[in-house]
């Protein structure tokens, strides 16, 4: 039961909000800054671990309000915010949710760094690392250096961060994953390069894992002249550094007879959906139209599983085979950076369709890269 009113602390709106409005503005009087700094002063003055079960739910609801004030302040209420979490140096629970309540109101580009900076002071056992990551991964998208936040998730050791709307168990590499995934190719290998000199093994570890990923010249380079391999301890990440990093001559019979052409490759890529918004519109449309095939035909599971496998991708390629290896079999050099950023643009939010894509554009990455013996100067032969 605490476990559950704890996670409707730290997961906003709250509910109830009504029931507590007396207790916030008694005087029904109209908001001002120095009202909601009033408001702030008590109503963020506790230590989470020292609330029992009914104060946990009464200060959900209490917070709630606070929150509806500021929306009914409007400009003034988010300048306001603003100035309360510039001037904030220690409530690091009112930093995230203030920066979180921010966010979607101010995308000017000091009010992006404010949040950045006021996020990055998150403490992960007050604040949910699966807001923070889904956080930290938009404003990767709006062009903001999450740099520090993503360091932040790939040293938070034994994480076990829960996406419950999509089922999703993460820990703290594969988290980061979205981040360094999401970030400009160079920037992420340099990040993660620094990254292979931390004081902690596992840290060292994840961060081999994730820059054998990035497959840019800085990381090939990096990796090739890094003695730390035998130390990493997981058979998984010591293994899928391994693969990236030697060269193994592709299947002669999964390149033979590619479905699609080169141009029919990079023209459906060119084609797929990148947020969220357009996910959802491809399947209500191409996707509707492809189940009622299906259901019209009776196809049974493994039916369905061929279709896919040999059919043309609508929103997405993860588990299209026939694509995956046509486009290993048709892409050229020049074409490697255009996959590269399909990949960037698949992650498009915290869910297992993105991670899903993402492994999948790393599949046909390396593909690629065995195929034309690219990087073979820092590669194993």
């Amino acid at each position: 039961m605490r476990r559950i009113l704890l996670l409707i602390l730290l997961n906003l709106p709250f509910v109830g909000a009504a029931l507590a409005t007396q207790a916030v503005n008694p005087q029904d009087k109209p908001v001002t800054c120095d009202s909601l700094q009033a408001a702030k002063s008590k109503v963020f003055a506790f230590n989470l671990a020292q609330l029992n079960e009914t104060q946990i739910e009464a200060k959900s609801k209490e917070m709630d309000v606070f929150w509806k004030q500021a929306d009914s302040a409007g400009p003034e209420g988010v300048n306001c915010v603003k100035q309360m979490l510039q001037a904030e140096k220690t409530d690091h629970y009112f930093q995230f949710e203030a920066a979180a309540w921010l966010f979607p109101k101010d995308k000017s580009p000091e009010t992006l760094l404010l949040v950045r900076d006021s996020i990055a002071q998150a403490d992960f056992q007050e604040t949910d690392p699966a807001n923070y990551l889904s956080l930290s991964l938009e404003l990767s998208q709006a062009g903001v250096d999450i740099r520090t936040l993503a360091a932040r998730l790939l040293r938070y050791p034994n994480a076990a961060i829960q996406i419950p709307e999509h089922a999703l168990d993460l820990d703290a590499d594969t988290a980061a994953l979205f981040l360094y995934g999401s970030m400009p190719p160079v920037q992420a290998s340099n990040a993660l390069i620094e990254e292979l000199q931390g004081p902690e093994q596992f840290v060292r570890s994840a961060a081999a894992h994730l820059l054998a990923e990035q497959m840019t010249e800085e990381s090939y380079r990096a990796l090739a002249r890094w003695d730390g391999l035998p130390k990493v301890e997981e058979d998984f990440r010591r293994n899928d550094i391994q693969a990236i990093m030697k060269y193994q001559a592709p299947v002669p019979s999964d390149l033979a007879d590619p479905k699609f052409s080169r141009e029919q490759v990079l023209t459906i890529i060119a084609t797929l959906p990148h947020t969220r918004k357009e996910f959802d519109e491809r399947m209500a449309t191409k996707g509707a139209e492809f189940d009622k095939q299906m259901r019209d035909k009776k196809a049974t599971q493994a039916d369905l599983d061929k279709a896919v496998a040999e059919g043309e991708p609508i929103y997405g390629i993860a588990n299209h085979t026939a694509f995956i290896n046509s486009a290993i079999a048709t892409l050229q050099p020049e074409d490697f950076d255009k996959i590269r950023e399909a990949r960037h643009k698949s992650l498009y939010d915290v869910s297992d369709e993105s991670l899903d894509e993402y492994l999948a554009f790393t599949r046909v990455m390396l593909g690629l890269i065995n195929r034309l013996d690219l990087f073979k100067e820092y590669r194993q032969h």
